[in-house]
């Protein structure tokens, strides 16, 4: 059976993530939540520390905090188990879910909620060598921290790419809607 990987976002836990991660676990699936290794300055963790403060819009990240990316992703490699994937997340963590295609790993899926691509040059290039598998894409049109243009990227690059692409797009904002948590779960068990 696969494992399900689902990382949280910006100032969020592993202990935050996993009642959702849980809620959307088919029978069966292994689940693997991973945290974030930069402690934030509020409260949680996060994949990479934004220079001069988190600016919601803001599309490019500095060479400093790609090197946190970076970081993260290798960290993150080392605890992926050597079976069938699926990579997810929010916010943060749904961009991690993407960079981790830059690996070998066997992955039948990504989630992509209410995130952005962190590098698309090199997603897109990525997403050409690899097999083609199924995303699930969710944002809401109301995002302040991560717009609706920014997020809706990833599944125009996935489609380009051969992916099976399915969207929702809520009127929420930065979140993961209670409503569709059921359609997530149910994406999952097709797969």
């Amino acid at each position: 059976m696969p494992t399900l990987v689902m990382m949280h976002g910006m100032t969020g836990t592993a202990e935050m993530m996993r009642p959702f991660a849980e809620k959307i676990l088919p029978d069966g699936w292994a689940l693997l939540v991973p945290e974030a290794g930069v402690e934030h300055s509020s409260r949680g963790y996060t994949w990479w520390r934004y220079e001069g403060g988190d600016q919601p819009g803001r599309r490019i990240l500095s060479a400093t905090e790609l090197s946190d990316v970076d970081s993260s992703l290798l960290k993150l490699s080392k605890l992926m188990p050597d079976e069938k994937l699926v990579l997810g997340g929010f916010s943060q963590g749904g961009a991690m879910a993407q960079e981790l295609l830059q690996f070998e790993h066997d992955v039948l899926g990504i989630i992509a909620i209410g995130t952005r691509v962190v590098r698309p040059l090199e997603l897109r290039q990525r997403l050409l060598e690899i097999p083609s598998a199924k995303l699930l894409w969710m944002h809401g049109e109301n995002d302040h921290r991560v717009t609706l243009d920014a997020g809706l990227e990833i599944p125009i690059l996935f489609e380009e790419s051969g992916w099976d692409v399915t969207r929702i797009q809520h009127s929420k904002g930065h979140m993961i809607p209670i409503e569709f948590h059921l359609s997530i779960r149910q994406w999952l068990e097709k797969l």
